[in-house]
C-alpha cells in the first residue's frame, strides 16, 4: 500500500511539473507575493504603496490608467492614434507594422510619472510599448497630454523606431526590470514568448529574494537576523568629527572590486549594461559583474568627458565619482521603499557636507537658497530625455565650461544660464578659482585628448574610467598602450580585466590567445565572456588537457549567453559572428538572415551577411544587398563605405568614390574612411584632392601610422 501511494504521488508531482508554466509564479520556486510581507513589514510596504517601483507596471484598469481615453485623438505626422474604451477594456487605434490601421487592446500602464506609457497586445506573445505617450504632469507644467516621444520626426511603419519594432519590445528589452521573478520564456521555433513574472511590478522579492524560506524562519520563532532573505537598508557608518568638513565612512574608502550588495540590486536595472544569462536567482546572488556587463564611458553613450548623454541610468555616472568611491550607497540619498529623497533640498547633501561651508554665497557663488545655490543644479545637472522626463548626472562633478568649447560637452553654467555662453561662464569660474586662491582643477581624464596622458592617467582613475580610457585606446592601439592593457589583465577590477582582454583584439589571434592563457580560469562571467569572444576560433592542438578543458567552458559559457539573446537582432548577429569564427558559414548566414527578419534595417546584420556572400563569390548578392541597405539608411557611414568598397572591387569607380567620399563626410573624424577615400582618390587620378583630405585629418591630429605614410607620399607626389 505504501508503494502504491508513493507511485501515486510521483505521478502527481510529474503531472503538476507538466503544468508548472500555467501557474502563477508564486506557486513556485519559492516567491510568495508583497502581500505576504506587508503582515511584519507595514512601514516598509506603506511606502512601496505608489512608488515608481509600484507603479513600474500595472494592468490596464480603471485605478492605474492616466491617459485620456475618452475617444480622444492624437495626430502625428498625419498618423492619427485614436484612444478609447468598450465594456472596460482600453483600446488604441494607430497605425500597425504595415502601416495600416488597426485597433489594439491595451493590456498593461508602464509607469506613471512624467509620463506614462501603454503596452498593447500584440500575436506571439508580445507586448509593444506605443511611442505615444501620456504627459502626467500637471496642466500648469504643460502636461496632461497625448506626445510622441520622437515629437519632430515622421517614424513610418518599417523604421527602426516605429512602436512595432524590435526597440519597443517589451519582452525583450524592458521586461527584466519593470515586473518581478521575470521569465522571459522564448521560443525560438515559433518565434514566441510565454513571459511569466511572480508580480507584475517592481515588488519586494525583486530585490530581496524569494520570501518562502525567510516566512519559514519568521513562523518557526527562530533568534537573530535571517540569513536567507537579502537585508539592503544598510548605509554604512559615517563619522564627522569636530576636524572635518565632510563625513568619512567609517569603513573606510570601498576596496578595489567591492560592490555591495545594494549596488548589486539597485544597479541590475539602474544602469545601461548587457544581461549575460537569465536571471534565476535573486538580483544580488551573485557579484554585479557575474550578471552583468556595464557600459563603458564612450560616445555616443556619455559624452568626452564622461558626463551622461544617452539613457545610461544613473550607476556608470555614479561609478565615476568621489562620492562612491568613499562608499557612499544608494540609499544614502534615497529612501529605498518610497525611492523619495532623504531629505529636502540642500539637506541630502547636508548630510555629510557641513552646510555651514558648503551651503554658503561663498561656494556657490549664488544668492542663498536661490536656484543657483542648489547643489544638484551645478553637480548633477539635468538632461531631458523621453521629451519630459529630467535625469540628473550621478557623476556628481564640478562644472568644467573651460572645457565645453574643446569637448563640445555640455556644462551647468549655462544650462542655467542659457543667455551667456560657455567664454562667460569659463571667466568667472576662473575668476572664482583664483579669489579663493586656487588652481584649475586637473582636467578629467576622460577630457583628455592626447594618448600618452590618457595613459598616464589610468592607474588613478576609479575602475569604469580606468576601463573606458583602454576601450578608447584600443580604437587606435599603440605599442604603449598595448603594454598597459596587457598589465590589466589580472587587474582587481573586473571591468578593467575586461577591457584588457578586448584590447587584445588589436593583436592577431595565436598571439592573443598566448596572452590570455593565464586568464582560462577567471571567475567573473564578464570577463570570462570577453575572454571567450577574443579566442573564439585558435588553434587549441598546443594545449594541455586542463587548458583544453578551461576554454571549451569559457566558450560554451559563451554560446549559452548568445543563445538567451536570440531573440534580438544583437543576439543573433553575435551568433551570426560565434559560428563564422567556428567557420561554420551556414549557420552564420543563418543568424545574420534571423537577425535582419527581427529588425529589417539592421545595419550589423546587412554589413557582415554581404561579407559573408562576398567571401562565398556571391559577389552580385552581396552588391544589391549594400545597395538595399545604403538607401534605406543614407545616414549610415558604415554602409556608404562598405558599399564603396564593394564598388571598388565590382571596377565600378565612379560610384565607389562617390560613397566613400559620403561615408568620409558623415564622419569626418574616422580616420579609417578618410584614409580608404584618399586612397580611392589618388587611383582615380585625383592626388591632389587625396592630400587635401589626409592634411585635413592630420591636423586635427587623427591620422595613424600608415595614413601620416600615404600623405607623405602624396606631398611627393603633387610637389
Amino acid at each position: 500500500m505504501l508503494t502504491s501511494f508513493k507511485s501515486l504521488q510521483q505521478k502527481l508531482a510529474a503531472a503538476l511539473l507538466m503544468f508548472l508554466p500555467l501557474l502563477p509564479a508564486t506557486l513556485y520556486g519559492g516567491w510568495v507575493g508583497s502581500e505576504q510581507c506587508k503582515n511584519c513589514h507595514a512601514e516598509a510596504y506603506q511606502a512601496w504603496q505608489g512608488s515608481h517601483h509600484d507603479w513600474a507596471m500595472k494592468p490596464a484598469k480603471p485605478d492605474y490608467v492616466l491617459g485620456d481615453f475618452n475617444n480622444s485623438r492624437f495626430d502625428h505626422f498625419a498618423v492619427l492614434t485614436e484612444f478609447y474604451t468598450r465594456a472596460g477594456d482600453y483600446f488604441v487605434k494607430t497605425q500597425n507594422a504595415k502601416g495600416q490601421m488597426q485597433e489594439f487592446k491595451v493590456a498593461y500602464t508602464f509607469g506613471f510619472y512624467p509620463l506614462q506609457q501603454y503596452l498593447l497586445e500584440m500575436p506571439q506573445g508580445k507586448l509593444q510599448a506605443l511611442t505615444v505617450a501620456w504627459d502626467s504632469r500637471p496642466s500648469a507644467e504643460g502636461g496632461q497630454r497625448w506626445f510622441h516621444l520622437y515629437p519632430n520626426e515622421k517614424i513610418p511603419a518599417g523604421d527602426p523606431l516605429h512602436w512595432t519594432g524590435a526597440y519597443f519590445n517589451w519582452n525583450s528589452r524592458c521586461a527584466e526590470c519593470h515586473s518581478t521573478n521575470l521569465q522571459r520564456n522564448y521560443n525560438p521555433e515559433s518565434l514566441s514568448y510565454n513571459t511569466q513574472w511572480s508580480e507584475v511590478n517592481v515588488a519586494c522579492e525583486a530585490c530581496h529574494g524569494p520570501g518562502r524560506d525567510h516566512l519559514d524562519w519568521a513562523s518557526s520563532g527562530a533568534q537573530g537576523s535571517d540569513k536567507k532573505i537579502r537585508r539592503l537598508h544598510a548605509k554604512g557608518q559615517w563619522i564627522l568629527s569636530a576636524a572635518d568638513v565632510i563625513a568619512k565612512r567609517e569603513q573606510g574608502p570601498r576596496a578595489a572590486g567591492e560592490i555591495s550588495e545594494q549596488i548589486n540590486v539597485c544597479g541590475s536595472c539602474h544602469s545601461r549594461r548587457r544581461l549575460l544569462h537569465e536571471k534565476r536567482e535573486p538580483k544580488a546572488a551573485a557579484d554585479f559583474f557575474e550578471q552583468h556587463a556595464l557600459q563603458t564611458l564612450v560616445e555616443p553613450m556619455y559624452h568626452r568627458d564622461g558626463q551622461i548623454h544617452d539613457e545610461v541610468f544613473v550607476l556608470g555616472s555614479f561609478m565615476q565619482s568621489k562620492m562612491y568611491q568613499h562608499g557612499v550607497e544608494c540609499s544614502n540619498c534615497h529612501e529605498p521603499h518610497s525611492l523619495k529623497l532623504r531629505a529636502p533640498g540642500n539637506a541630502v547633501c547636508a548630510q555629510c557636507h557641513v552646510p555651514t561651508v558648503y551651503d554658503q554665497p561663498n561656494h556657490h557663488h549664488h544668492k542663498a537658497k536661490s536656484t543657483g545655490a542648489q547643489c544638484v543644479n551645478c553637480h548633477m545637472p539635468e538632461t531631458l530625455y523621453m521629451v519630459v522626463d529630467p535625469r540628473r548626472d550621478h557623476s556628481i562633478r564640478i562644472p568644467r565650461p573651460d572645457l565645453s568649447e574643446e569637448l563640445g560637452s555640455p556644462n551647468a553654467c549655462v544650462q542655467c544660464h542659457t543667455d551667456r555662453n560657455n567664454s562667460w561662464a569659463s571667466k568667472h569660474f576662473k575668476d572664482w578659482l583664483r579669489s579663493a586662491g586656487k588652481a584649475l582643477p586637473e582636467k578629467p581624464a576622460l577630457a583628455e585628448t592626447n594618448p600618452l596622458k590618457l595613459l598616464s592617467r589610468i592607474s588613478k582613475e576609479p575602475a569604469i574610467i580606468a576601463a573606458s580610457i583602454l576601450e578608447r585606446l584600443a580604437q587606435q592601439p599603440s605599442n604603449q598602450s598595448l603594454l598597459v592593457a596587457q598589465s590589466r589583465l589580472h587587474h582587481p577590477e573586473p571591468m578593467v580585466r575586461e577591457a584588457a582582454v578586448n584590447f587584445m583584439a588589436a593583436l592577431p589571434l595565436p598571439q592573443r590567445l598566448q596572452e590570455l592563457l593565464a586568464s582560462l580560469d577567471e571567475p567573473v562571467m564578464a570577463v570570462r565572456l570577453a575572454i571567450a569572444r577574443q579566442t573564439l576560433g585558435a588553434d587549441t592542438v598546443s594545449l594541455d588537457a586542463s587548458q583544453h578543458q578551461a576554454i571549451n567552458g569559457l566558450w560554451s559559457d559563451y554560446k549559452n549567453s548568445l543563445i538567451f539573446h536570440q531573440d534580438t537582432a544583437a543576439g543573433q548577429l553575435n551568433l551570426g559572428l560565434y559560428f563564422l569564427a567556428l567557420n561554420d558559414l551556414a549557420r552564420a548566414e543563418q543568424s545574420y538572415r534571423r537577425a535582419i527578419d527581427l529588425e529589417p534595417l539592421h545595419l550589423g546584420a546587412h554589413l557582415n551577411l554581404a561579407d559573408l556572400l562576398r567571401q562565398q563569390a556571391k559577389a552580385e548578392q552581396s552588391l544589391a544587398l549594400l545597395r538595399k541597405i545604403s538607401r534605406a539608411l543614407p545616414d549610415a557611414a558604415a554602409a556608404q563605405h562598405a558599399l564603396g568598397l564593394a564598388l571598388v572591387r565590382a571596377k565600378q569607380y565612379p560610384p565607389a568614390v562617390a560613397a566613400l567620399a559620403q561615408a568620409a563626410a558623415l564622419e569626418p573624424d574616422n580616420s579609417r574612411y578618410s584614409y580608404v577615400y584618399a586612397v580611392a582618390l589618388h587611383s582615380t587620378g585625383q592626388s591632389i584632392k587625396a592630400r587635401s583630405v589626409l592634411r585635413e585629418m592630420a591636423s586635427k591630429s587623427l591620422l595613424d601610422s600608415q595614413g601620416r605614410r600615404f600623405l607623405a607620399q602624396l606631398e611627393q607626389i603633387t610637389r
